[in-house]
């Protein structure tokens, strides 16, 4: 491309599209349209957020719209902010992506190589079967398990057994029992040779996550997910889960909340974790590679936090093909049909996931299934406090 083109090239429109899945959860995508009519597509779901994200793309849509800002750089600084809201960031996030799947669509390649790769045309994914699980018993949760891993060829899935969990309200004994015999379940139902990967949720005390690692030891966890809020435990507490767990064969993981190689550096520098799992949505797509790349450099491993929508996941597998030393990307699955409708499915073979076939992010948006989706009426949610499986609010 002559710089004279690339200096011409500039964005003409944003739009959004808010596709309400369930109670829990609410996609948020963002197309964009360039100068020549080249079409991207982002994602800037954030949970909770949905009203502030759409009213900051509305804005941006009129900035944009005004401006006829060049690409990439300019187009990206209406967003700039030493202190964005969670909501700005993820619509600066979205539009990223869209900004780099449409510049990969224009010439022709997959978005993996506009990153730098791809190093592997198939990346290493787990399940997360814990939103889409509504029958909460031990046997419900084996039941799902079961059929993912039978159905859908994954060789590795997450749950969230301890949902409801809370270390620092009254003593919850019954359900530690209960997300226990949940794990326990699981394991039966999948055999031995499934990887089993817990996400705690930050519940836990130091004592009471003690207890779990140990607890769950027999039933051979892959890793152990955020066991404490590592922003209210002390650091040497952290390395003291670390080691019982490796004692154990077990992995730690965190960090799903970074969103700046600062605060990157300051938690690698707790020595707390095997693994880190930063979001596309919180460090966008460029910063969330140099991230990895710091992790990698320093002794832990790298996969991604992706319990989003399907445009957020094309991108979480693109970044994934693209690094050196990726361990393996989350998934979200069965939570709803729409995953496949909008977006169209890409198989698991081997544990892996593919890049998808086109150029881009190698989706292949339905437009018609997403205006469709766009008319559903939105499920009225204040809060996810109770909600079983919602995640971290549960």
């Amino acid at each position: 491309m002559e710089d004279s083109e690339a200096s011409a090239l500039r964005l003409e429109s944003v739009t959004s599209h808010t596709v309400a899945v369930s109670a829990k959860t609410t996609w948020v995508f963002i197309s964009v349209t360039l100068s020549d009519g080249t079409r991207g597509f982002g994602e800037a779901t954030d949970f909770a957020n949905t009203a502030a994200i759409e009213a900051d793309i509305a804005l941006l849509a009129a900035a944009i719209e005004a401006e006829r800002p060049a690409v990439m750089a300019p187009a990206l600084a209406l967003l700039a902010g030493r202190h964005v809201s969670p909501a700005r960031r993820a619509v600066r996030c979205g539009l990223e992506q869209a900004l780099l799947d449409a510049m990969a669509r224009r010439t022709g390649v997959p978005l993996a190589a506009l990153l730098g790769g791809p190093c592997r045309t198939r990346v290493p994914a787990y399940a997360n079967i814990n939103r889409g699980i509504a029958d909460r018993s031990p046997e419900g949760f084996a039941a799902r398990a079961r059929s993912v891993v039978e159905q859908e060829g994954y060789s590795a899935l997450k749950i969230a057994p301890f949902d409801g969990y809370l270390w620092d309200g009254a003593a919850e004994t019954a359900k530690l029992e209960v997300g226990l015999a949940r794990i326990g379940a699981v394991r039966d139902a999948v055999g031995p040779d499934i990887r089993i990967l817990i996400d705690c949720h930050s519940r836990f005390s130091p004592s009471t996550a003690a207890t779990v690692i140990r607890e769950t030891a027999p039933m051979a966890p892959f890793w152990i997910e955020e066991p404490v809020d590592s922003d209210r435990i002390d650091a040497a507490e952290q390395r003291g889960l670390r080691a019982l767990a490796q004692r154990f064969g077990v992995r730690i993981a965190g960090g799903e909340s970074l969103d700046t190689l600062h605060g990157t550096r300051r938690l690698l520098d707790t020595g707390a974790f095997d693994v880190i799992l930063p979001d596309l949505r919180s460090t966008g797509v460029r910063q969330g590679m140099a991230i990895l790349d710091l992790a990698v450099s320093c002794g832990v491993e790298a996969s991604l936090h992706n319990p989003a929508g399907p445009v957020l996941d094309a991108f979480s597998r693109h970044v994934g093909a693209a690094m050196n030393g990726f361990l393996i990307l989350e998934r979200q699955v069965r939570e709803t049909p729409l995953y496949g409708r909008i977006a169209g499915e890409v198989p698991i073979e081997g544990g892996a996931v593919g890049l998808g076939a086109t150029s881009g992010s190698g989706l292949e948006i339905d437009l018609e299934v997403l205006r469709d989706a766009e008319q559903a009426k939105r499920p009225q949610v204040m809060s996810f406090a109770g909600m079983a499986g919602a995640g971290g609010d549960a």
